[in-house]
């Protein structure tokens, strides 16, 4: 149930190194986040201080550190000039003894409408096959006039941070293209239609040399150990399944490379929508999507989905999929989902989803899986219920039988805002499992936040959460965070 922790992204003199590139950054950002008067801008931001006590990177060890978060943002409209900068610290007892101290983003971001681009530049996050994960460069994005198609462009040093479970290399670029078309095809007046169509598609190329150690590497100061032989999978989530590797090369798919070896991805999406035409609102959608990895001339991924509306309040979902999650940190959520596994695997669902009455939904589904030689199957069901503006409820169920294991989980989840100052959100979930590694194991898991506003720019947040396991490890964490925001906002015309 919990896998391998992630870590930070580097030892205290690699983070030394990284503010010192970032310095650049910070004049460029500056530049775009200082307003002039009489321009059309605004900027606003937050600042956000934690203390947390935190157990599920370390296995026994509490982590117990405080934390600074400080966020800017710019932007003026009439030259669509727009900035931001990010910078976090962070100081207490660590398994490394040390801290962490650094820029997050500075970035400058400017439209050019003569011709449909915008240009960023500096250090900003990104998200897509890799994970999240930082990049030092730049970024293009092209808009046809009529949105119908565009595309982006980036290349730049990529980097990690703190606990996100990511990539860290020399060198990311890519390429991707999006399209739209509304043909409104149809065959009769009442027969199949065929009203929207997007497609996009792209090439990302990923290098990391032969110096990043991934023997024995350490999960908090990124230095390589005495060759201990454990992978890392934080270090080389960019390469699923090097678990397994030997020194100096891995095996997966059934070949080997050496490290440093690049990563080639080719990835596609597509979705189509329209109405079957059969009876009506018969609405639907159709969709494909995955990962080609080039150098290893196999996929890493692929969806395919659909839904089709029966009624004005039934719909009926249908998804396959084979994939191979790379992130070992799950939600609390997610570590009550019987269909969730690290590892290779298939998984096939279908849902019918019922709102008899605006603000109640139910739906009940079921699934197939294959994992690891094994092949089985389950079922799922839950009911959303917003009794007010103010206060939501959702209840869940499922079950899943997998060869000599199995496992059911029941988890429950209230969002309730009290007053104009207080927000509140409680998860409860039971979880009832049988495994191979270590036989049957209940899970019983609480997590509460609450959010009270001191002042109208001022904000404490609680937050805590505790998994009680009768087989393994107890997890916990524990956190309190002030937010002060602040913006010099100013109405359009002035």
């Amino acid at each position: 149930m919990i896998a391998s922790r992630g870590g930070l992204g580097g030892g205290r003199g690699q983070r030394s190194a990284r503010v010192l590139r970032a310095l650049p950054l910070v004049w460029l950002a500056v530049g775009g986040l200082v307003p002039f008067p009489g321009r059309c801008d605004n900027w606003h931001g937050s600042v956000r201080s934690k203390l947390q006590v935190d157990n599920r990177y370390t296995l026994q060890n509490a982590h117990v550190f405080g934390e600074l978060w400080g966020q800017g943002f710019y932007d003026d409209s009439q030259d669509d000039l727009h900035g931001a900068m990010e910078f976090v610290t962070r100081t207490g007892y660590q398994p490394d003894g040390g801290g962490v101290a650094g820029l997050y983003q500075a970035f400058v971001e400017k439209g050019f409408d003569s011709l449909n681009t915008r240009v960023k530049l500096g250090r900003f996050q990104r998200t897509d096959n890799l994970g999240l994960y930082l990049v030092d460069g730049g970024a293009v994005a092209y808009a046809a006039d009529d949105n119908g198609w565009g595309f982006d462009a980036y290349a730049g040093h990529p980097s990690r941070y703190d606990h996100v479970i990511s990539v860290e290399g020399k060198f990311v670029g890519g390429l991707e293209g999006r399209a739209q078309w509304t043909p409104d095809w149809g065959w009769g007046s009442d027969g199949p239609s065929l009203g929207r169509i997007d497609v996009r598609g792209g090439y990302q190329y990923f290098w990391r040399d032969l110096s990043q150690r991934a023997f024995g590497y350490s999960p908090y100061t990124g230095d390589g150990g005495n060759g201990s032989g454990t992978v890392n999978p934080g270090m080389l989530i960019g390469d699923t399944g090097l678990q397994g590797a030997v020194a100096g090369s891995y095996s997966a798919y059934g070949g080997s490379k050496p490290w440093g070896s690049s990563l080639q991805r080719l990835y596609f999406a597509t979705t189509g929508a329209g109405r079957l035409g059969l009876w009506r609102n018969s609405d639907y959608e159709l969709g494909v999507l995955g990962t080609y990895r080039a150098d290893r001339d196999a996929f890493e991924n692929i969806r395919l989905n659909g839904q089709l509306d029966l009624t004005n309040d039934v719909r009926v979902r249908g998804s396959y999929e084979y994939f191979q999650p790379r992130d070992p940190i799950l939600t609390f959520r997610e570590k009550f989902y019987s269909a969730y596994a690290l590892g290779e695997q298939t998984l096939a669902r279908t849902r019918i989803q019922h709102e008899p009455v605006k603000g109640f939904n139910y739906y009940v589904g079921g699934l197939a899986s294959s994992r690891k030689g094994y092949d089985g199957y389950g079922g799922e069901l839950g009911a959303n219920y917003v009794f007010n503006p103010n206060f939501g409820l959702i209840g869940e169920f499922d079950y899943m039988s997998l060869g000599p294991e199995s496992a059911s989980s029941f988890y429950v989840s209230s969002t309730h805002t009290v007053n104009s100052r207080l927000q509140m959100r409680v998860n409860t979930a039971l979880r009832f499992e049988d495994k191979i590694l270590y036989g049957f194991n209940r899970a019983v898991g609480a997590e509460i936040e609450a959010f009270y506003m001191l002042r109208n720019n001022l904000v404490l947040n609680v937050a805590g959460s505790y998994v009680w396991y009768t087989r393994i490890l107890d997890e916990y964490l524990g956190a309190v965070q002030v937010i002060y925001y602040f913006d010099n906002f100013k109405p359009k015309g002035m």
